[in-house]
């Protein structure tokens, strides 16, 4: 099997949802990193569930949207 047609059987995913793909990762890593530095210093991390709930929503709605942007690449309308 050539290239061009292993590449052909993968999901595609445009440079745009890409760059969302990566600045959620990095969202999520700066929140492990911040509970992190502050479960060191703290028995307990204080944080109203709603305040998490935003986070975990808007962290969702990203992923959602870089998801939503993937395809295969018999499906793609280039019109």
């Amino acid at each position: 099997m050539e290239k061009d047609q292993i590449a052909e059987r993968c999901y595609q995913l445009p440079e745009a949802a890409h760059e969302r793909l990566c600045h959620t990762r990095e969202e999520i890593r700066l929140l492990a990193d911040l509970t992190a530095r502050i479960g060191d210093k703290a028995h307990h991390l204080q944080l109203s569930p709603s305040a998490l709930a935003r986070c975990f929503d808007r962290l969702a709605d990203q992923l959602d949207c870089a998801l939503h942007e993937s395809f295969w690449p018999s499906t793609r309308d280039d019109k």
